[in-house]
């Protein structure tokens, strides 16, 4: 007998215990061979405009920055798509893949905009004054304020003559009342009030930035997107802004020229190792773009050595901050300070470096070819990624356009969650159209956007998860934690199938996140698993679910859903609540249970005596049953709670109040809509049934003397049918017969009402 085969051993082995023998199979091997299933997502890079496996610079670190906001105004839908996009790039990327993200953000508090329009406020402030009643009689005054009127209205920016104008009115307004500038103001030498006499851009501009700096944090806030790791402001900058200038100069790649730097474009492209244009090719035709980029306030085009060349340092004007520089008093360029704060913070290396695709050029374009002349290095950024613009009727959302709908606006209309699913069945990297819908606003009574046409899909969506949710938890309340010992867990094919149905959407899941982040389809997987446990649920008998399994689906569900942010983490199953909708669910904590039960008491205690009194008084069966809609339609949904009427008993959900309350005006409006409909398709029955029995009771002889036919024909057989024309013409053929064919008609219906209206006077005589 042949000896037994050798196996490599694993563990320790001893006399009484010979070590374990262990076969590695083949297929296992196979799959270490070709490395780790789960790998990273392939990204839309702008360099190359195709999917590119991403693959970090050092091992399981990503360092991650975007463009933030510039903050001279409030935030709009445009804003929400972008920085929800990178909330859920940013959140997948963490959860998901499991990547150990470091994501900064800037804020751009120093720009042209800010401080025309700090200016602006002031102006406009300081002209209200000088248009209230108590000056419109005041000669100097209104001398003084119409020049800077003009000079508002000339959209002119001369920045230095528009403060001087104002100082001058501010002025006289101080001097012919006093009590304009308010005391504790004066007292503290403010700054900021539009009549003060210490009033300075230096100061305007930042109280400005900060205000909507704090509007747009509160507003991410609330759509549930989560704080940078890190938040850079340009206003905090300047120093480290001019020291990278120099570096750029010292290289040779910028240049001064009175009292501004700018980038020289040509040397740049003359080295090997550089190139600009790498994100846009067209970059170096298109000026007129390029201009945009320097801002409203620049200075002259000819200080420049090339049309290319691009501003990194402003000499500052009249009227306009200013910080001090090797070059003289001025403030940073729009694109250097990008460059400046993500090189500060990530260093020679980027992973990621994205924004809205409007930022591609100028300015990304610009931010790239100014790091990698810092640091001269041919590559800085390893994927460039960009968000679609969202469209309003086909126009790019935008403050410049007038057509932007604010996210504090949207907010009122929509939860946090709603808007986010918008986005979610919007793949992030394509273009988005967006419909206002116009209504009556309920509050004030004038027309104003009310919703978009677009969110009734996303809403759609939503509830197909709510009632998903509402089911599974329906089910685990009957069997708490899934598990009972009294409950048989072994599957049959009905479980079988919604077994492969959850290995199914994992990996079209799986398969959507690694393509590009592909949210539409990873909604439509889970979608797909949702409907298969539907399914499941409608098929198999309560007592027979298997609460193990139907959990094992939720718990998927959920997980996913947190990773794209309209889950909130804590939530074994179910949504939870992300951003505003969660302010709305605080409150509870510290609260005694007589406060939380109060309101649901209350209900109860009057349903109970309605149901008493009713029963007393001999109520039928109808009204009971409109006494239990009522709880229903009316007093559950004031508490938050949604009534679904179930075979074998009703089946309650929590939900929000607010949310729940817009559903059910929706359903009623669209009950509304279907009655006002069925009512007016009886009513044209009716009329055109009026219409028809009133033709019908013309006699056939007299038909054609009548109406429309009146005056047209002087001769008639003896049917009634015309021989000849008014004007004694014979009738012609083809004529006389269409005639004919019509009297025939009439007289079918004629006789016809003859005999119904026989038959009527019969059956009132035999009455």
């Amino acid at each position: 007998m042949s000896a037994p085969p050798s196996f490599p051993p694993f563990g320790p082995g001893c006399a009484c215990h010979p070590p374990t023998s262990w076969w590695r199979p083949e297929q296992a091997a196979a799959a270490q061979a070709e490395g780790p299933r789960r790998h990273g997502p392939s990204l839309l890079n702008t360099f190359t405009r195709t999917k590119v496996p991403f693959v970090p610079l050092d091992g399981n670190r990503v360092g991650w920055y975007i463009c933030g906001p510039t903050v001279y105004d409030s935030a709009h839908m445009g804003h929400a798509r972008n920085y929800v996009n990178f909330d859920v790039l940013r959140k997948v990327m963490s959860t998901y893949f499991r990547y150990d993200v470091r994501f900064v953000m800037n804020v751009t508090d120093i720009d042209d905009k800010i401080v025309m329009r700090a200016h602006l406020r002031r102006s406009e402030g300081v002209l209200v004054e000088a248009g209230a009643e108590q000056f419109k009689g005041n000669e100097s005054v209104q001398k003084a304020a119409q020049p800077l009127k003009d000079l508002l209205a000339s959209g002119e920016k001369s920045l230095g003559e528009q403060e001087r104008l104002t100082d001058d009115l501010a002025e006289l307004l101080r001097l012919a009342d006093p009590s304009l500038v308010p005391s504790a103001s004066a007292e503290a030498g403010n700054t900021t009030h539009h009549l003060s006499k210490q009033w300075g851009i230096q100061s305007a501009y930042l109280e400005l930035a900060h205000r909507f700096e704090a509007e747009f944090m509160e507003d991410m806030r609330l759509m549930g997107v989560l704080k940078p790791d890190m938040l850079t402001r340009v206003s905090e900058y300047t120093d480290k802004i001019v020291s990278y200038i120099q570096q750029i100069i010292e290289r040779g790649y910028a240049y001064a020229s009175n009292g501004s730097v700018y980038f020289d474009v040509p040397t740049f492209e003359k080295n090997e190792k550089h190139k600009y244009a790498k994100l846009n090719k067209s970059a170096l035709e298109n000026l007129e773009l390029a201009m945009d980029g320097e801002g409203a306030l620049c200075g002259d085009a000819t200080e420049k050595r090339a049309e290319n060349d691009f501003v990194l340092w402003k000499k500052s004007k009249p009227g306009e901050p200013a910080w001090d520089s090797p070059w003289g008093m001025g403030r940073p360029g729009w694109h250097i300070e990008c460059s400046a704060m993500c090189s500060d913070v990530l260093g020679e290396t980027v992973d990621i470096n994205g924004g809205g695709i409007d930022l591609n050029f100028p300015h990304h374009e610009n931010q790239l070819a100014q790091s990698e002349a810092f640091f001269d290095c041919e590559q800085w950024v390893n994927t460039f990624i960009h968000t679609g613009h969202l469209h309003i009727d086909g126009l790019k959302m935008s403050k410049s356009l007038k057509n932007f709908i604010t996210i504090g606006a949207t907010l009122k209309m929509y939860t946090a969650r709603q808007v986010r699913f918008l986005f979610l069945i919007h793949q992030w990297s394509d273009p988005m159209d967006l419909t206002p819908v116009e209504g009556v606003d309920g509050t004030s009574g004038e027309r104003s956007v009310v919703g978009f046409k677009q969110m009734d899909q996303a809403l759609g969506v939503e509830k197909v998860f709510v009632e998903f949710f509402h089911a599974v938890k329906g089910v685990m309340r009957r069997t708490p934690g899934g598990y009972s010992v009294e409950q048989e867990h072994t599957w049959g094919d009905e479980e079988r199938v919604l077994s492969t149905a959850i290995d199914t959407s994992n990996a079209r899941t799986h398969a959507a996140m690694v393509d590009n982040i592909n949210t539409p389809a990873v909604i439509k997987a889970l979608k797909d698993l949702v409907g298969a446990t539907n399914v499941y649920l409608g098929k198999v008998s309560q007592k027979d679910i298997r609460p193990l399994l139907i959990d094992s689906a939720a718990r998927y569900v959920t997980t996913i859903l947190c990773c794209l942010g309209v889950a909130e983490t804590s939530s074994k199953v179910g949504f939870g609540e992300i951003g505003a909708d969660a302010d709305k669910a605080k409150g509870s904590g510290g609260v005694s249970s007589e406060e939380t039960l109060a309101p649901a008491l209350d209900l109860i205690i009057k349903f109970r005596d309605e149901i008493r009194s009713l029963t007393m008084a001999g109520a039928t069966k109808s009204e009971l049953m409109r006494a239990c809609d009522n709880l229903r339609d009316v007093g559950l949904p004031d508490l938050g709670v949604k009534l679904d009427d179930k075979e074998g008993g009703a089946l309650w959900k929590m939900t929000d109040k607010e949310a729940l309350r817009k559903e059910l005006e929706r359903d009623a409006e669209a009950k509304q809509k279907k009655e006002s409909e069925t009512r007016l398709k009886k009513e044209e029955a009716v009329r055109k049934l009026a219409e028809k029995e009133a033709a019908a009771k013309i006699d056939p002889a007299e038909m054609f003397k009548l109406g429309e036919y009146s005056g047209v024909f002087s001769e008639y057989d003896e049917d009634g049918i015309p021989t000849k024309t008014k004007d004694g013409e014979e009738v012609a053929k083809a004529q006389r017969k269409k005639l004919a064919k019509a009297h025939s008609s009439q007289k079918a219906a004629h006789e016809k009402w003859l005999a119904k209206n026989v038959a009527e006077g019969v059956a009132k005589v035999t009455l």
